[in-house]
């Protein structure tokens, strides 16, 4: 494939470089900075009150929690709603005794966990989506979201409306309980504005747990449980009291409010501003971050998972105007293998229904870190791939800096010798000749030290 690329021998200072800042917004389901609304799938009797929405690249299957609605007619029961994302289409809807809230898959075993409104725990068996154990953790209040922990087998579930608040640990081969976890200031941290989303670490051996406000921390705090003590070891204090959380790159996390926090230090990196959400959920295909619902539960923000920068926001609802009810959109996952994320939206088309949107761009480097090829001298190869698009060009430094190639939606090209650490290429979409602005860039990619 031909290609065109500058620098030829040119020499660029980190300083020269800078970060982007702009974010780019859309008319409901228009495509923005390389996004598309590929699908809308109908589901049968619509949504009500989802809650956690699971994704599961794998299989190919996206697992969302739907609390029924008794009084439609017919009745829609609580259940567990299936979509195929590789073939974007509803597959079934798995009846539940009580309403779900979290949800997750266990590919390798053939489940999925269900944390429900009576405080049970089901087990459904993927081939037969039938379900095979109902667990009661002992609470009166709903059980919510759930983290696994595949080394030890282990299941970690919340119960947040209960006083107080518990984590509860289950053997996920016997499905017994291992041990209850009480957020009551003597056994963990007084919670006080319940619990929300754990996840595991597998680098680490830990589960990580977002806790909205605590007695010590009013702003919330994640935090560190070991699974082999089943106790809280350590607790990182948040600045504005997070729900969502998710795992990055380079040992770090982030939370729904835009916190980011470095593990082995405990302390906030940074902030990221304007996202604000639920549920959150980062993709290792396309290395972003998507936060369901953003600051009016409306849009999807998506954050760069290596520099944190807000990169868009995709306008998946809606809000409420003359005669039409207000259109939700508080729930995200994404299909790693596909690139395809996958947004449940209440009252769209009357009942609701879910987006799949696709992002098809990336960018990536080869070797980075950069080896040293003379003093000061750096050399890296950029791939890219942007089906959305039909031309594309790499800038160094900013949307519109110093042009590094151009071509059609797919190629290679090496740099010389001066790709330093922290060098940042901008994939621009200039389609019809569109603007080398941040609304028209399709990925990123920076250099690693």
């Amino acid at each position: 494939m031909k290609f065109k690329t500058a620098f030829l021998g040119m020499t660029l200072s980190v300083s020269a470089l800078f970060t982007l800042t702009g974010t780019a917004f859309a008319a409901q389901g228009d495509p923005v900075a390389g996004y598309q609304l590929i699908a809308t799938i109908a589901v049968p009797g619509g949504l009500t009150k989802d809650d956690i929405v699971w994704a599961d690249a794998s299989t190919g299957r996206v697992y969302y929690a739907d609390a029924g609605q008794a009084t439609a007619n017919p009745v829609v029961p609580p259940r567990i709603v299936v979509i195929d994302t590789i073939n974007n289409k509803f597959v079934t809807a798995i009846p539940l005794p009580a309403a779900p809230n979290g949800v997750l898959s266990i590919s390798r075993a053939r489940e999925i966990w269900a944390g429900l409104a009576d405080s049970t725990v089901a087990v459904i068996n993927t081939d037969t989506n039938t379900i095979t154990n109902i667990i009661n953790v002992g609470g009166t209040g709903r059980a919510d979201e759930l983290g696994y922990d595949p080394i030890d087998r282990l299941i970690m579930i919340a119960n947040d409306k209960d006083t107080p608040a518990f984590v509860t640990f289950i053997n996920q081969q016997t499905k017994a309980i291992v041990k209850r976890l009480n957020f009551d200031g003597v056994q963990a941290p007084n919670a006080t504005a319940g619990l929300e989303q754990p996840v595991w670490d597998a680098a680490a051996g830990k589960f990580y747990f977002t806790v909205p406000a605590t007695t010590p921390n009013p702003k919330g705090e994640v935090e560190e449980i070991d699974p082999v003590q089943l106790k809280v070891v350590r607790s990182f204090p948040t600045t504005c009291g997070p729900a969502g959380l998710a795992l990055l790159p380079a040992q770090r996390l982030i939370t729904s409010c835009g916190d980011v926090i470095d593990i082995a230090s405990g302390k906030i990196v940074t902030t990221v501003a304007g996202v604000g959400a639920d549920e959150i959920w980062y993709n290792s295909g396309d290395n972003r971050v998507y936060f369901g619902g953003g600051t009016d539960k409306t849009t999807v923000p998506v954050v760069d998972g290596s520099t944190y920068a807000l990169l868009t926001s995709l306008q998946a609802g809606a809000l409420a105007g003359t005669g039409t009810p207000a259109q939700a959109a508080q729930r995200v996952a994404a299909d790693s293998e596909s690139n395809e994320i996958v947004v449940p939206v209440s009252n769209l088309g009357g009942v609701g229904a879910v987006q799949i949107w696709r992002n098809g761009a990336f960018l990536n480097a080869f070797p980075s870190p950069v080896p040293t090829t003379g003093p000061g001298a750096y050399t890296t190869t950029l791939t890219w791939y942007a089906p959305n698009a039909t031309e594309v060009e790499i800038h160094v430094g900013s949307p519109n800096g110093v042009l590094f190639a151009q071509n059609s939606n797919r190629g290679s090209a090496t740099t010389g010798p001066w790709a330093v650490p922290g060098t940042k290429f901008f994939l621009q979409d200039v389609t019809g000749n569109k603007a080398l602005t941040a609304d028209n860039t399709l990925a990123t990619y920076v250099v690693g030290p």
